[in-house]
């Protein structure tokens, strides 16, 4: 287990001193330093080459070998001391109390694991179990309750420091930090000013994610929902500040101002692609008329249950002719998949055989359910016409997408799309979609360093209705938007008449600008 159970990524030390250099050029010189995490105490040793005898140091360490290497470091360094702690069982409001004028600074590198990934190892180096998130039922069963054991301990340690004269320095993944801020924006629970640097993780870690380094300003009198980017350790290249708007973060601020206009109603309900996680068995590529499977084994079905795919690479890359076929067993969520053994019977034998796959599925989601069930489908997945966009990829490009050998297409479940009754409607809203103001409204909510940029709360705020106005073409969109939603309830929303969903009080100011 060793090193992935705690996380460990060993702060280099020219890394160390250029995050030591930039706390002190936003927050001055401290009376005490504490390292919650020390490792083996580069970060400490930073410090001291900066600071020197000006003020204590405290490092604190769960793994006890670190611990004596660090002792051993700073052995001739009366102002330096080294304790074990288990930051999870930490009583940080008591060791925090004893500060309270002189100024402080925790600074750091914690874990850049998750929760889950420490439990699939069996690791106890994990806080007690709890919904910190505020997360629902559904959501806390699934990946959104995931999170990195950093984005725990960052919001504990913030929650000690923020009345008190102190900066928080810690490295961490772009997306903790966004969360973490996330935490504090969206409730009464404001912090001081906050700003986060960039850097290159895999020069650094060899490790492919995009990191940062998070300062938080405590103890102002000025409570602030913004955040400065910098682009680099230093606050030489400002490239934009993201905010809350609305209770949901934006990652451009300036430009959300400017094209948030079209922030409003989704007058369409914007679905996701099927979900099945086997690839290898519900995928088959099409070769000289025969279809092989994930395995590269001949697959021999009947194609009742066949259908055209698209992946996100495929609408990412501008690849609008399938070159796969899934294996769609249900045409609703629950739906009873026995029908399969009678209407086509080699399929069912297919799906049997390889039932060693698929009835060992990890999500919970397949959990009592029919067997070989899938997500993410409905009478919506069958419209002849969709507007689909990939969740994955950085151009972010709206495709009108038909059927396939009199087939409709369908697509996975990293893309989103809209289904539509014809071809003139998908083109429409495929031409809203694409267009400039559409474009750089999404740009301005959008972290193109997350996994999934593109996802479902972000296309939900586009308001076709406002968009349309814009495009001056209200009254082609009056042929559609009124009647949108009337397939998904069985009752008819006349999203025209209805009043606009009522907004927080805070949000975006009269004149454009964040409150």
């Amino acid at each position: 287990m060793g090193k992935k159970e705690f996380g460990d990524f060993q702060t280099p030390e020219p890394l160390a001193r250029e995050i030591v250099a930039l706390v002190k050029a936003v927050f001055g010189a401290p009376s005490i330093i504490v390292e919650p995490t020390c490792g083996t105490g580069n970060f400490l040793k930073a410090a001291y080459d900066i600071f020197g005898d000006n003020c204590n140091y405290h490092g604190f360490e769960i793994n006890p070998q670190y611990v004596e290497i660090s002792k051993t470091r700073f052995q001739n360094k009366k102002n330096i001391v080294i304790n074990v702690q288990d930051f999870f069982s930490w009583d940080l409001f008591e060791y925090f109390k004893k500060y309270r004028d002189e100024p402080i600074i925790v600074l750091g590198n914690p874990p850049w694991v998750t929760n889950s990934a420490l439990g699939v190892i069996g690791s106890k180096n994990l806080p007690k179990k709890s919904n910190f998130q505020g997360l629902n039922g559904f959501a806390a069963k699934t990946g959104k309750a995931n999170f990195d054991i950093a984005e725990w301990i960052l919001i504990r340690l913030i929650e000690q420091l923020k009345d008190k004269n102190a900066c928080l320095v810690m490295l961490c993944k772009f997306a903790t930090a966004r969360k973490v801020l996330k935490h504090f924006w969206s409730s009464d629970d404001a912090i001081g000013k906050c700003s986060i640097y960039t850097f290159d993780a895999q020069q650094y870690f060899d490790v492919s994610v995009s990191a940062c380094a998070l300062i938080v300003e405590c103890g102002q009198d000025t409570k602030t929902k913004n955040a400065d980017i910098y682009d680099g350790l230093s606050r030489s290249k400002l490239i934009s500040h993201c905010g809350l708007a609305f209770g949901e973060l934006v990652s451009n601020v300036d430009n959300y101002v400017k094209y948030n206009a079209v922030d409003g109603f989704d007058y369409y309900p914007w679905r996701s692609g099927v979900k099945h996680d086997a690839t290898k068995i519900m995928e088959l590529t099409e070769k000289k008329g025969l279809l092989f499977n994930g395995f590269g084994e001949l697959v021999d079905i009947e194609d009742t249950f066949l259908y055209p795919l698209l992946k996100s690479s495929d609408l990412g890359n501008s690849r609008l002719v399938p070159r796969k076929n899934i294996i769609v067993t249900q045409s609703s969520v629950g739906e009873n998949t026995e029908k399969i053994k009678e209407i086509a019977p080699k399929t069912w034998n297919y799906l049997i055989s390889n039932a060693q796959y698929l009835d060992k599925r990890k999500s919970i989601i397949y959990k009592k359910r029919p067997r070989f069930s899938i997500f993410g489908v409905g009478d919506y997945s069958f419209a002849p016409w969709k507007v689909a966009v990939s969740g994955l990829y950085k151009n972010i490009k709206f495709r009108v997408i038909g059927g396939f050998k009199s087939r409709p297409i369908i697509v996975d479940d990293t893309c989103y799309f809209i289904p539509c009754h014809s071809e003139y409607e998908a083109n429409y809203l495929c031409r809203l979609l694409n267009s400039d103001h559409c474009q750089n409204f999404i740009e301005s909510l959008v972290f193109f360093d997350s996994k999934r940029p593109i996802n479902v709360d972000i296309l939900k705020r586009i308001d076709l209705k406002k968009l349309a106005e814009i495009d001056n073409s209200v009254d082609v969109g009056m042929k559609y938007f009124p009647y949108a939603r009337s397939g998904n309830s069985g009752q008819l929303t006349m999203v025209f008449e209805h009043k606009k969903l009522a907004r927080k009080k805070t949000g975006v100011a009269s004149n454009g600008g964040l409150l």
